[in-house]
């Protein structure tokens, strides 16, 4: 009897035990301001929108801005709304509220760490749940913040989003921590087409040939151009794929070391600024970057920086106008059906791969200045494609 009653109380002590441990679940940003309160003070200063002379956070409207997008997304979601990111803190607000049509619930992916936790707990069919319905039933979802980069873990990288992770199995070489933190969401990726799962086209490379071939090879298609009948693709914000290459990540930089300088000395700590944002906007920002590698004076690293960002720029709107009359003239000639089905296939291959790769430009954060050498690259194959396209083109002038 004794026995019996001892292991009574010791199976209500085991239970009472675990009713009453807490799930740690996610740690959200105001729960770490009084331990960390410079780092949750910078991070609050993501709310704040600030112009550049080539990007910057204020909203604007693409398609009033760049007109000829609506004739490059003509037939996809881009071309009924396309308004600039607002930064971090309003990710998750505008990705609920944007117009365009949304293929799943994976389209939170890298919007909020809410459903990647569903995800790890349900498993891959999240992906395809209803975008709408899942948010009406997940009110407590918070954006970008702390657990994206650390899980509950401050000052720790741990990567919580299983499409980079899985994407690393195709890159033979190690990446900085504090870039791959970035990596989890700016870069190139696509939805499967059945489960709506979030994929990075890297198998054959990061380049923009490399992931064209991928595409092909698995036959993945955006959507169909209504007036050329192209398969096209959507890029996407591929800053880790420019950057990779760049002489700056090529001497060891990471992201953090420019868009999150070290701004206190706490104990032992170096502690790093949380606002992430271009170190143009403030010459304080710039003094705690750049200047710290280069020296010379702001005004003068501003004027660098713009220097090479309105070489991509121009050669981007010019790369632009060449394509907007490609696709004018490629359409002109299916509506007089006067095309070989043999050329006919052939154009459509150069708008798919010519506009892919100018979109990967156009669509960037850095304005050109992540890697230069490959904005001119992508721009400059771009051009060349679309000058074949003309040749074939010009054979049915005559």
């Amino acid at each position: 009897m004794k026995k019996k009653k001892l292991l009574l109380i010791g199976l209500l002590v085991l239970l009472f035990s675990t009713g009453c441990q807490k799930k740690e679940g996610i740690i959200r940003a105001e729960e770490w301001q009084d331990k960390y309160p410079e780092i949750y003070a910078s991070y609050m200063r993501n709310e704040e929108m600030e112009e550049t002379t080539f990007g910057g956070s204020v909203p604007i409207d693409y398609l009033e801005k760049y007109p000829d997008l609506k004739v490059f997304y003509d037939g996809y979601g881009f071309s009924k709304e396309y308004l600039r990111a607002r930064g971090h803190s309003y990710a998750l607000e505008d990705v609920i509220n944007t117009a365009r049509p949304k293929a799943g619930a994976s389209c939170l992916s890298c919007k909020t760490a809410d459903f990647i936790e569903v995800l790890e707990r349900d498993g891959v069919e999240v992906n395809k749940l209803n975008f709408e319905e899942f948010v009406a039933e997940n009110p407590q979802m918070s954006t970008i913040s702390c657990y994206d980069c650390h899980k509950n873990e401050p000052g720790v990288v741990n990567l919580t989003r299983s499409h980079l992770t899985d994407a690393l199995d195709h890159i033979d070489e190690e990446i900085n921590s504090k870039t791959l933190a970035c990596a989890q969401c700016h870069v190139e990726y696509y939805m499967d087409a059945e489960t709506k799962k979030v994929i990075l086209p890297w198998e054959k490379g990061t380049d923009t040939d490399s992931m064209l071939a991928y595409y092909e090879e698995n036959n993945v298609t955006d959507w169909v151009h209504p007036t050329t009948g192209a398969d096209l693709l959507k890029a996407q914000h591929p800053e880790f794929e420019t950057f990779n290459g760049s002489i700056h990540y090529n001497m060891g930089l990471s992201c953090a070391d420019c868009h999150m300088p070290e701004i206190e000395e706490k104990g032992n700590d170096l502690l790093r600024t949380h606002q992430w944002t271009s170190p143009l906007k403030s010459k304080e920002g710039l003094n705690k970057s750049c200047i710290s590698c280069h020296g010379g004076t702001t005004d003068d690293l501003i004027a660098k920086v713009e220097d090479v960002q309105r070489g991509v720029y121009d050669k981007q709107e010019k790369v632009s106008a060449e394509l907007l009359d490609f696709i004018e003239r490629l359409t002109a000639a299916i509506e007089d059906g006067v095309l070989s089905e043999d050329d006919l296939a052939q154009l459509r291959d150069i708008h798919r791969r010519a506009q892919f790769k100018w979109d990967f430009v156009f669509v960037e954060n850095g304005e050109g200045f992540h890697n230069s050498v490959r904005a001119h690259e992508d721009l400059d194959g771009a051009r060349s494609l679309i000058q074949e396209g003309i040749k074939i083109l010009e054979k049915y002038d005559r």
